[in-house]
């Protein structure tokens, strides 16, 4: 397990509980939380991605049961924009996941997360009338692509980037606070799964590891039970607090992904 003491093992499991929370109430598995922290003790990166990423499927199940089971999952957002951000994107980035500099790789996903809060931020408290006029069809293509950057860039890092998918539905397709939440569970349990076949491709061809099982399961089971108490307490919340927090999230993933640079 990367040689990682029983306290380092606790103080991740107790943050999959509580961060797993939040991850199921606002639809992502938070991946840039676990990665700091799982870095911050000294695990191999690429095994740090791709353990992420299978942690990640495991957090989204409950989620996406809960956001089905309360009709929450718009599937009317896109086949297209859910196939290019869930399977093309995050498949290409797990096997290219060697192919780049890591850091440079993690630079930009900690700039765009940060802008992703801005984003949000934007959207709660200073929002722009919807613009009729834009071609429907246009929108979704467009909309698709930028879901299919998002993919391939997220999963040559091990994160689903579900933060960035938001401003996406939010700002761009005007989508529903809870609905995006509901929609991006469902994107990121596809894009965890095939961008962790991505990755154990490329640790096959490379020889290099990109998974730990024992560091996998206890977090696993934590971010499952966390998820999944969240995901169910959606209703409880209105769309502008679910927004809130998530943006708030966002700019703690952004600082913790800084202080990762000079820790």
């Amino acid at each position: 397990m990367n040689d990682l003491t029983t306290l380092n093992i606790i103080f991740l499991v107790l943050s999959l509980l509580i961060s797993g929370y939040f991850a199921g109430l606002v639809g992502m598995p938070l991946g840039p939380i676990r990665i700091f922290f799982m870095l911050f003790f000294g695990v191999n990166a690429l095994i740090v991605f791709g353990t992420n990423l299978a942690i990640s499927f495991v957090m989204m199940i409950p989620t996406v049961w809960n956001n089905l089971k309360h009709k929450r999952i718009d599937f009317r957002t896109g086949i297209l924009f859910i196939i290019s951000g869930g399977i093309i994107g995050p498949f290409f980035g797990g096997i290219i996941s060697e192919s780049f500099s890591q850091d440079i790789l993690l630079f930009i996903v900690t700039v765009l997360i940060i802008v992703s809060g801005l984003l949000i931020v934007q959207a709660v408290h200073f929002p722009i009338k919807k613009n009729s006029k834009v071609n429907k069809s246009r929108k979704d293509l467009i909309a698709s692509f930028l879901n299919l950057i998002i993919g391939a860039l997220g999963s040559s890092v091990g994160m689903v980037l579900g933060a960035l998918r938001y401003p996406v539905m939010i700002n761009f397709l005007r989508t529903e606070a809870k609905s995006a939440g509901g929609i991006n569970s469902f994107i990121n349990l596809i894009f965890a799964f095939f961008g962790l076949i991505g990755h154990l491709l490329a640790s096959q061809e490379s020889g290099n590891s990109h998974f730990d099982f024992y560091l996998f399961l206890p977090l696993a089971v934590a971010g499952f039970i966390g998820s999944y108490f969240g995901s169910k307490h959606v209703a409880y919340y209105s769309n502008k607090f679910i927004l809130v927090t998530l943006y708030i999230i966002l700019f703690i993933m952004g600082t913790l992904m800084i202080l990762r640079e000079f820790i």
